[in-house]
């Protein structure tokens, strides 16, 4: 509280006037913005090596394998000429009820092992359903065939809008359709959403401006009251 009454009692013996005050109060209350990271994050997973099985769609840990429609006598599950759906689920992340899908992504981070079976990896492709692709030789550091690997890209800079993948994020089970084909198999893909949110920060300036204002407030009332009070006594 002293430090209330210093404010005051320097702004009323230096006569500051108010538009002074309005100045000072708007510079106390500026307060810098802090950019905060918010992300989300879902993954799915599978075997590396599935059994295959002919006749059928073959379940591979969070991985659907579809059997071949063209050749049904074709085995499922080989890593040739099949194509493989799975769902990003983000229901289990912490950080979804805070994100932001208004905001424009500034990161969408694809993490891939895949297990390349056949040369026809090279026309593979990679996606959401229905709304964009990417072809599989445009990824760097594809492992080869008979290997298996880990590759990391950013939609963004793969044809892949923001609007592309918020809008393929159901707001009922809070998931993005994802399918690979069709020459190798997928055991593990992870999807990070990553948004930057404006947030304010508390400052010791916006406390300062607090007390500014209360003094400012303060001291007018008691100089009115001050006034009214000798303008009393000395009309009676």
């Amino acid at each position: 509280m002293e430090f209330i009454w210093e404010i005051e009692d320097m702004l009323r013996k230096n006569h500051l006037s108010l538009p002074f005050f309005a100045i000072l109060t708007t510079l106390t209350f500026w307060v810098p913005k802090e950019a905060l990271a918010i992300s989300i994050k879902a993954t799915a997973t599978g075997s590396s090596n599935p059994t295959p099985i002919v006749g059928g769609d073959l379940q591979n840990g969070d991985f659907l394998i579809l059997q071949n429609p063209t050749v049904p006598s074709l085995p499922t599950g080989d890593g040739v000429d099949e194509t493989t759906d799975w769902s990003f689920d983000f229901s289990n992340d912490s950080n979804l009820m805070f994100f932001p899908v208004s905001s424009p992504l500034d990161s969408a981070i694809l993490t891939l092992t895949l297990s390349p079976i056949d040369s026809g990896v090279t026309t593979d492709t990679i996606g959401v359903p229905g709304v964009k692709s990417i072809n599989i030789p445009s990824i760097p550091s594809i492992p080869a065939v008979g290997t298996t690997g880990t590759v990391s890209i950013d939609l963004l800079d793969f044809g892949f809008t923001s609007a592309d993948i918020i809008n393929s994020l159901d707001p009922v089970t809070n998931t993005i359709p994802w399918l690979y084909q069709d020459d190798a198999i997928i055991s593990f893909a992870e999807l990070e959403l990553t948004v930057e949110s404006v947030e304010s920060v508390p400052e010791p300036t916006s406390i300062l401006g607090l007390l500014v204002t209360g003094a400012i407030a303060a001291g007018i009332v008691r100089e009115k009251n001050k006034k009214i009070n000798r303008l009393t006594e000395q009309s009676l």
